[in-house]
């Protein structure tokens, strides 16, 4: 156990210190997990929680530890009294003199200021044990174990929700690369266009306004060049946030394998779902911890049952007795104290349908969730087979769009397609291209999706 908190305590410093990352020649998808999984802030300050779980244990079972408390004390004091309040309400200053009859004789009695110092020391041992506390013990050292568990539940749904985030980052990262490397494609192809409608305008093939439209449509591809550029910068800063890597880490993709049929059954996904989701059983664990609660806010209706012991040894000293450091005097005491509140005005039913209410809607909560569950991984499981084939048909579209496109291309350099038609043709061939990204980023977004729902890794 402290070597994996000494290991934590490493990680965070070597982060902050700017720990650099080895990065391979083409990232893939898992390994932004992986790093992620390492480096989120967000899901290491979840994880930081879990230190907490070995002394909320211990502070569990030290509750059937009886409490010990000691102390040791040495006090002085001086005092100097030159007034004081007479029996018949004066007050009376000193020093004075006053003459009385002792034996038939007169004396002069002279009263002096009373002063002097005293001193004590004093040690004790106070020792406590709780026998019956209407169970409420018992019942927190029951809830140490749940919110241990419920720890680890809401850090596991946290680790599948970051991998949700990582796997639409990381798509959207790729298809920002493929929509640049798209648009430097129809960059290239506008220039040739261009070119070659600036050599049949020379021949007298076609007049300056296939030229004009040449250029036109070249600033445009240059246009969304640029913007793709940007699109690019802002999706790997967003990847990077995700990991934990600086913004400007710049590194390569190793690209998404392409999309495969899903063959899972969404209704046995959906019980897995219930087993396995980490919020489900987070919430689930709330219910435990709430009646747990609730029987303890009965406890409150029973007397309670204690034993003490207390231990001391003091020591004065004055004029006649000198100062010492070993106290001589012992007081010792033995107890054992039985308390039952019968009337506390009506705190404790208070106190009890509160409990009582938080279960119940703690029940209700968890009721609600695992039917969301089933609803969640049910669409998720519809939108990716929906996903899946329209990524089909967005290829053969994609295919089609090419071959027209170049066939086009190939009629406009021989002077047979006007400068509108091959426009069209490189229209419909970037709309089918966009199509195709768009659909399988969000086959992978959906694919994340779904993992998330269903709290199981499925890629």
């Amino acid at each position: 156990m402290m070597n994996r908190y000494k290991s934590l305590a490493a990680l965070t410093v070597l982060l902050v210190a700017g720990y650099p990352l080895s990065l391979p020649a083409q990232v893939t998808l898992n390994q932004c997990i992986q790093w992620g999984l390492d480096r989120n802030p967000s899901l290491r300050r979840t994880a930081l929680e879990k230190q907490l779980d070995r002394p909320g244990s211990l502070a569990a079972w030290g509750q059937f530890l009886p409490s010990v408390l000691v102390g040791y004390g040495i006090d002085q004091s001086k005092y100097y009294n030159p007034t004081y309040v007479d029996a018949d309400g004066k007050v009376v200053t000193l020093p004075y003199s006053e003459t009385v009859t002792i034996d038939g004789r007169e004396t002069v009695i002279v009263h002096g200021v009373p002063e002097g110092k005293r001193r004590n020391s004093s040690y004790f041992i106070n020792v406590e044990e709780i026998i019956f506390d209407g169970g409420r013990n018992y019942l927190n050292l029951k809830n140490s174990a749940l919110v241990n568990r419920t720890r680890r539940s809401n850090l596991e749904y946290e680790r599948f929700l970051l991998r949700s985030e990582i796997t639409r980052a990381f798509a959207q990262a790729v298809a920002a690369e493929r929509r640049l490397e798209l648009a430097g494609r129809i960059v290239d192809q506008r220039r040739l266009q261009l070119k070659l409608a600036e050599t049949r305008f020379e021949t007298g093939s076609v007049t300056r306004r296939d030229v004009m439209q040449a250029e036109v449509d070249l600033g445009r591809a240059l246009s969304d060049s640029l913007s793709a550029h940007l699109e690019k910068r802002r999706t790997f800063e967003e990847l990077n946030i995700q990991i934990g890597l600086p913004l400007d880490t710049v590194y390569s993709f190793a690209g998404l394998p392409p999309p495969f049929k899903p063959d899972w059954d969404a209704a046995a996904l959906a019980d897995q779902a219930v087993e396995l989701r980490g919020d489900l059983r987070s919430a689930e664990l709330a219910v435990k911890t709430t009646g747990n609660d609730h029987l303890a806010a009965k406890g409150d209706y029973l007397p309670s049952l204690s034993l003490s012991y207390l231990h001391s040894r003091s020591e004065q000293s004055g004029v006649d007795r000198a100062y010492s450091l070993k106290p001589r005097n012992r007081y010792t005491e033995v107890g054992l104290n039985l308390r039952w509140t019968l009337f506390n005005r009506f705190t404790r039913s208070l106190r009890l349908q509160e409990a009582k209410v938080r279960n119940h809607q703690a029940k209700l909560s968890a009721f609600e969730l695992a039917r969301d569950v089933r609803h969640q991984v049910r669409i998720a499981t519809d939108r990716l087979v929906s996903l899946y084939d329209q990524v089909q048909v967005a290829a053969q579209n994609s295919r089609w769009a090419e071959e027209t496109l170049k066939f086009e291309q190939e009629r406009y350099r021989l002077g047979s397609a006007t400068v509108i038609e091959l426009g069209s043709a490189q229209i419909s061939y970037i709309q089918a291209k966009n199509d195709q990204i768009d659909l399988e980023t969000e086959f992978y977004v959906a694919l994340g999706e779904l993992e998330l729902a269903t709290g199981k890794v499925l890629r």
